[in-house]
């Protein structure tokens, strides 16, 4: 394992600053970069995959894999050892990139929480980080999100909310639950207060409303791909589908037989070949 020291830029909304920072690159081959944030309870890492063959001098797409869980934690799975296993980073030209937060994020900022502004950890520090330090297609075609359960209604979320500044999300079995049921109501409850802080938060959030807000925003090409599972998560699935057809949002979605909930279930072809069209 090398250690490389290297001067690097983080930008915190309108301010720049410039640190020096520790670059790891782990047995996996990822740069792992610790990030220091003032949406987060504490430094969070960041990790990111490269072309066998990067250039700098190119500029390069970037997919964000969404996790799942808090920092370190990979009950389900890790997504970018999954992206890195099908070689998409090479054979899509790809920067694969994967956050972090301090807890479970659903993505949003918490109005009550000042430590768990999840979104704009995201757009405020992990995004811009990425662009001053990377050759990237700084703008929306050249930002993809791809994600699963709670980072599949990230995904998801996060595209309706700034159409300006993704181009495609894709999500599978999205955690859509919480959103359009079945979930027990003072399950529902707990979750809003953890997650989203008050009721009116969780509306601004909801992904059946941004439908209806936000989803004429994203034109008349689909950028939206996501499946549901049979079983009980189908539910909240085929309702979402049912509320963007009747709100005539163009979009793929799959519903498709019960697999293990996790990362390393097959799904993420599917979904990058949507992504990458």
């Amino acid at each position: 394992m090398r250690i490389l020291i290297i001067l690097s830029l983080l930008i915190i909304g309108p301010m720049m600053s410039s640190f020096a920072e520790v670059v790891q690159v782990t047995p996996d081959g990822f740069h792992l970069y610790k990030l220091p944030s003032p949406h987060q309870a504490r430094e969070t890492s960041l990790r990111v995959l490269l072309p066998d063959d990067f250039d700098p001098g190119k500029s390069y797409k970037v997919l964000y894999v969404l996790p799942v869980h808090e920092d370190g934690l990979f009950r389900h799975g890790d997504g970018l050892v999954e992206v890195k296993k099908y070689n998409y980073h090479n054979t899509h030209q790809l920067i694969c990139v994967a956050p972090a937060f301090t807890t479970k994020p659903w993505f949003a900022d918490h109005d009550l929480n000042p430590q768990k502004q999840d979104e704009s950890h995201f757009l405020k520090t992990v995004i811009p980080f990425v662009d001053a330090n990377y050759p990237t297609q700084a703008s929306s075609d050249g930002r993809l999100l791809i994600g699963f359960s709670k980072s599949g209604w990230g995904s998801i979320a996060l595209i309706l909310r700034n159409p300006e500044l993704f181009g495609k999300a894709a999500g599978w079995d999205i955690g859509i639950r919480v959103d359009t049921g079945p979930i027990e109501e003072d399950d529902r409850a707990e979750r809003i207060a953890r997650e989203w802080g008050t009721v009116e938060n969780f509306e601004a959030n909801r992904i059946s409303n941004l439908v209806k807000i936000r989803g004429k925003d994203l034109g008349d090409e689909p950028r939206l791909f996501y499946y549901s599972t049979e079983g009980v998560r189908a539910i909240g699935g085929v309702e979402i589908h049912r509320l963007l057809v009747e709100n005539e949002i163009p979009h793929r979605y799959v519903m498709e037989p019960h697999r293990k909930h996790a990362w390393d279930t097959d799904w993420i072809p599917e979904a990058v070949t949507f992504l990458m069209k």
